[in-house]
């Protein structure tokens, strides 16, 4: 179709929408000459509820004027009327009622809360009410966070198990700590610890209460994990929640944690999040532990290197210790074989430029290599890496 006859088409329908000020639309509003009913519902009124926009039609490339219906407007008194609760577990209505409560006064902020107070522990585990629970903990006054901490404190376990619930649960502690109340609802969430730390929507409330204590109390989080370290490693909440451990709490009330640690350590090394718990403990472990991980590293070397997530482990070892780039120096200089292979692999490559950055010149020309040995792309890489090195 010529764009001149899409562009007489466009300007038709324009002008016969322009010219025709009463025409409406409505579901029971039925046209004589077609008997056909539109929908949805458009009432054109002495006062335009439409503006003219601009669309840009992404496929045939011409600007189209279309009608743009502006959002409704509701009166907020007659908005308040009703069911209040079931009104917060819709998307739309959840955010006019967390506005209204934020931008009104006492009085209204009190009839809002009364509304919603008896299905407050429902709202609580909505996915649209808890924003709206949320909202008034953040904005409500004193008595009104005291009463909603009344009706949520004994449910505070089925909150943090809960998806939605959680986030109630994290905000109920926020607010509540350094106080009773808080000390009220940790004694019931200290009897799940071990469930909550494995737990998906608990593992969220328990790095809560980790980042709220920060370094004053870590002995209840590492009872909690102490025997599913292996399962915690695996997966990104849980990695993160070690990870909080490693940073808050003391050597002494570590041993038991490395422990376990050691005892996976390939693994971690090897796995999508359990290898930033071994590149944690790389720069923040005692000097025993680096040992003994420094030591796996280098007997694993070629493994690592070609691995996605073990390369990080490699680089991060070369980049924080001078005994490192040693050793590794040593492991080429006696088997050359092992440098080119780890030169033509997709990760090993990486690990070989970021080592030989680190190297000192001295160390660097140590390397004698052989330029038909680098076969691959990658290999090439690191030929032109160690010539530029070199220059």
């Amino acid at each position: 179709m010529d764009p001149e006859d899409d562009q007489d088409i466009i300007d038709s329908i324009v002008n016969a929408l322009e010219s025709d000020e009463e025409r409406s639309f409505s579901p029971s509003h039925t046209r004589s000459d077609s008997n056909r009913t539109y929908s949805p519902q458009i009432m054109r009124l002495s006062q335009p509820q439409y503006s003219i926009k601009k669309i840009q039609s992404p496929i045939i490339g011409f600007k189209l004027d279309c009608w743009a219906i502006q959002p409704f407007s509701l009166d907020d008194d007659q908005y308040l009327d009703g069911d209040l609760i079931l009104k917060c577990k819709d998307q739309t209505n959840s955010r006019k009622i967390q506005g209204l409560f934020e931008k009104g006064n006492d009085e209204q902020r009190e009839f809002i809360f009364q509304k919603l107070l008896p299905g407050i522990a429902t709202l609580a585990n909505d996915i649209f009410g808890n924003y709206v629970v949320q909202r008034i903990m953040e904005q409500g006054n004193q008595q009104q966070r005291e009463l909603i901490f009344e009706h949520l404190s004994q449910q505070i376990l089925v909150l943090s198990y809960n998806t939605y619930g959680c986030r109630v649960a994290q905000k109920l502690l926020e607010i509540s700590f350094n106080t009773q109340k808080f000390d009220q609802i940790f004694k019931i969430i200290s009897t799940q610890v071990r469930n909550l730390v494995i737990d998906t929507n608990g593992n969220h409330v328990i790095q809560k209460i980790a980042e709220l204590f920060k370094s004053q109390r870590s002995d209840w989080l590492i009872e909690g994990v102490l025997g599913q370290i292996q399962k915690l490693s695996n997966d990104s909440h849980g990695c993160r929640l070690i990870q909080q451990i490693l940073e808050v709490s003391s050597a002494s009330q570590l041993n038991d944690i490395y422990k376990e640690l050691l005892s996976i350590q390939e693994e971690l090394c090897l796995s999508q999040y359990g290898n930033y718990i071994i590149q944690i403990l790389l720069q923040r472990g005692p000097s025993d532990l680096i040992y003994k991980i420094q030591n796996a590293i280098i007997k694993n070397l070629e493994k690592l290197s070609c691995d996605k997530f073990g390369s990080n482990v490699v680089d991060k070892s070369v980049n924080i210790s001078v005994y490192m780039r040693k050793e590794i120096l040593k492991v080429f200089m006696h088997n050359m074989n092992i440098f080119y292979r780890l030169s033509n692999n997709c990760y090993g490559n990486y690990v070989i430029q970021n080592f030989c950055k680190q190297l000192e010149y001295n160390q660097l020309i140590k390397l004698s290599y052989d330029s038909s040995q680098f076969n691959t792309q990658f290999g090439q890489h690191v030929y032109q890496t160690l010539q530029k090195l070199k220059n």
